[in-house]
């Protein structure tokens, strides 16, 4: 039988750790005093469900008590986190329901749209703190000049309409029409969101670093993508649609390398 080589350091780091994420299920390391682990266990996890409430106040909002704890809870205990940094905890939580949640026997309770609404209050907070780039070119010329979305925005597409949910609004099944959506920060540095159209949703992800084709060319491919009768109908409803994107900050000139 192999014996273990790891440093006795590392085997106590190890037992440590899994008794403070899991001490239902991890042995309490004999070495240490049972007082002191329980509030070392009791204060990081109040960091962090603290760090989710205040990540995805309407999930939080519409579950139970009992319910969002035992969701913080599982995500303590079982997703692998890859950063350090507690900024990234929402997008580890995010990455928990994309790829652990099921494994929980709880997870039969959830919303079905659990994942989408988390995504949803996770880009707001992205957008929130992202950095806004400084772009001393002007649009004059939209239609013969390279356009990209800015780095505060977004467009998002959803099975559910994310957006409207609240603990008046909890659909139980997806609608029929996807929800199309762009979030942004104005000026004021308010986060705020569009409702969008499949086209306007293709027109943004199309714009999305994008460096050097000019609004023609993508418009003209979009047109030609949706097989459209009337190119030049599209071409100007983009134009218009690009006119109030600009207006909001949504839509910024192409940097190019």
């Amino acid at each position: 039988m192999s014996q273990d080589k790891t440093p006795s350091f590392i085997q106590t780091q190890h037992a440590f750790t899994n008794y403070i994420r899991d001490p239902k299920s991890a042995p309490r390391p004999s070495d240490i005093e049972e007082r002191r682990i329980n509030i070392y266990r009791d204060l990081l996890f109040s960091n962090i469900s603290s760090t989710l409430s205040d990540g995805f106040p309407v999930l939080k909002k519409i579950c139970s008590e009992q319910q969002w704890e035992n969701i913080c809870r599982d995500f303590y205990c079982r997703h692998p986190s890859q950063s350090p940094y507690f900024s990234d905890i929402s997008q580890e939580f995010v990455q928990y329901l994309q790829n652990e949640r099921s494994d929980s026997p709880d997870s039969i309770k959830d919303f079905p749209f659990l994942l989408e609404l988390a995504h949803y209050e996770w880009v707001e907070l992205i957008i929130s703190i992202a950095e806004d780039e400084i772009e001393n070119t002007s649009i004059n010329d939209p239609l013969n000049q390279a356009l990209t979305v800015a780095s505060t925005a977004l467009a998002v597409a959803y099975t559910y309409p994310v957006h409207k949910i609240s603990p008046d609004f909890l659909p139980k099944k997806a609608p029929a029409t996807p929800t199309f959506l762009a979030v942004y920060r104005n000026a004021d540095n308010r986060t705020g969101f569009l409702e969008t159209t499949s086209m306007t949703h293709a027109l943004l992800i199309a714009l999305t670093n994008n460096t050097k084709l000019l609004t023609s060319q993508i418009l003209s491919t979009l047109a030609n993508d949706l097989q459209h009768p009337n190119p030049d109908l599209v071409i100007e409803g983009g134009l218009t649609i690009l006119d109030d994107f600009i207006s909001r900050g949504i839509v910024v000139p192409a940097k190019h390398f």
